[in-house]
């Protein structure tokens, strides 16, 4: 009898251990890369859920699907940055129009009044404001995106969520600043009697490239600068030179038609350039160079998530 006993309660055990996985055809995702899938871990409990861990497969590695999922939570952070920067302060708001006008004045003295540097037919004033505006979201854009993982370690070690939320928000909140300033831009049109033409419809395109291009840059950075601190320190040298990299605050015409095949190499130079076309219809960038600046954003930014995505998984350990 007590053979008989021992032999039931052995099966009885083989059976409970015996876990049966019924597939589901849409599992429901969670934030930290697993998936809810039901599975029987026993005859007497078909039911028994369990958590399945599986790897990222396709568009989901990149984690923008992710992003989506907690997109309030990006929205919160922008929000936060926001407040943080500009209500401590007695102009409070007021400084994302000053910045650009106090930096435009100064361009004017040197290149307009100084250099004679001359944008006929548009005034220079607008010419450089609209320049200003642009660069300093470039340039905050890529420097809050790379040191965005920096400034939140202390964040990422205590809790979970999208690791790629950090460098969103740094370049949502430029991004907000740039369309905060470009009233500015507006009002002078209005002044010197300069409407879009045909090609406004093409400035959303330029816009997203300038964007794009500087999201692409900070995560390559922001990856790079996990490990390699050095990225930092060179990053306030690199945005004085960006500036006379594209036409901000001078003409392209100025650049001598041998060199302007190379000068348009830069993506930065292309999307500045077609942007200004698409407003008051500048001479535009080549065609080609609009292809060939897409195709590379486009191949280095598939390249920037994977580099980000690799070093996720121990940046938690190294800052």
């Amino acid at each position: 009898m007590e053979e008989k006993k021992n032999k039931k309660s052995k099966e009885q055990k083989i059976k409970r251990t015996k876990e049966k996985k019924i597939k589901v055809q849409n599992p429901e995702p969670l934030n930290n890369g697993q998936y809810f899938r039901p599975v029987a871990d026993s005859v007497d409990h078909p039911d028994s859920p369990v958590i399945v861990i599986e790897p990222y497969t396709g568009f989901r590695r990149t984690g923008l699907l992710d992003v989506w999922e907690q997109r309030n939570l990006l929205w919160f952070f922008v929000l936060r940055s926001l407040r943080g920067r500009y209500r401590p302060t007695v102009l409070g708001y007021g400084w994302i129009a000053m910045r650009p006008l106090l930096i435009c004045s100064a361009y004017i003295l040197v290149f307009s009044l100084m250099l004679k540097v001359t944008t006929d037919p548009i005034p220079y004033p607008l010419f450089a404001l609209l320049g200003i505006i642009v660069f300093l979201c470039i340039a905050s854009g890529i420097t809050a995106t790379s040191a965005s993982l920096i400034s939140n370690a202390g964040l990422m070690k205590k809790i979970y969520y999208p690791r790629l939320i950090a460098p969103l928000t740094s370049i949502m909140v430029s991004f907000l600043d740039f369309l905060a300033a470009m009233p500015l831009v507006i009002v002078l049109m209005v002044f010197y009697g300069i409407t879009p033409g045909w090609q406004a419809i093409l400035t959303p395109f330029f816009l997203f490239g300038i964007v794009l291009t500087t999201f692409t840059l900070g995560i390559i950075l922001a990856a790079r600068a996990v490990a390699v601190r050095d990225v930092m320190l060179v990053l306030p040298v690199a945005r004085r030179v960006l500036i006379y990299t594209m036409p901000c605050v001078y003409p392209v015409t100025l650049i001598p038609e041998k060199y302007q095949a190379i000068y348009f190499l830069n993506p930065l130079a292309v999307y500045l350039q077609g942007f200004r076309w698409s407003l008051w219809n500048e001479i535009p960038p080549p065609l080609w160079s609009i292809a060939l600046a897409t195709t590379v954003v486009l191949l280095a930014l598939v390249w920037g998530l994977r580099s980000f995505n690799r070093v996720e998984r121990t940046m938690a350990d190294v800052l």
